[in-house]
């Protein structure tokens, strides 16, 4: 009888054993993407610092939306990077940097949340202008590795110039 009970509990268990272990993997793959994502965040900064407009679209999809964090609104890939390629060429932009808090993983679809803030310097007649804010970046995974598909940045603060006034 107490043989039965217990080849009872472990027919019982195994289960919830085997759901356990899938998760560890879930979490481990999610960490995996999270860390890759990580990786081309900071790919796709370093084309920003060296002014390199195609690393810089390596990240996007072609049917990327962007909303700047004055409020304006980009739509496509080429239209992003023409309008990026305006600031690489003037040499009082010195830049953005945009840092992940976090990232999140879907576990029901190939999409991940990457949320953090961003700052972007440019030189002033009357000093640098930092202008900082948060964003929230959509990414997909594609039969190319992960694509940013939308971003949304919001400008929260502006110091250093009376440009920020304006």
């Amino acid at each position: 009888m107490y043989v039965l009970r217990f080849l009872l509990v472990i027919l019982l268990l195994v289960p919830y054993s085997l759901a356990a272990q899938n998760k560890v993997r879930a979490n481990t793959t999610e960490s995996a993407d999270a860390t890759l994502i990580r990786a081309l965040r900071k790919q796709s900064n370093l084309a920003i610092e060296h002014r390199d407009i195609s690393g810089f679209g390596e990240t996007m999809m072609p049917e990327i939306d962007v909303t700047r964090g004055s409020g304006s609104h980009v739509s496509g890939r080429d239209s992003v990077l023409a309008s990026v390629a305006v600031q690489f060429k003037d040499p009082d932009f010195l830049g953005y940097v945009r840092m992940p808090d976090s990232i999140q993983v879907s576990t029901s679809n190939p999409l991940a949340a990457e949320h953090g803030h961003w700052t972007g310097r440019f030189k002033r007649p009357d000093g640098i202008q930092l202008i900082t804010g948060t964003y929230l970046s959509m990414w997909r995974k594609t039969g190319q590795g992960w694509k940013i598909r939308s971003e949304l940045f919001v400008s929260l603060t502006c110091t250093g110039s009376a440009a920020c006034g304006k």
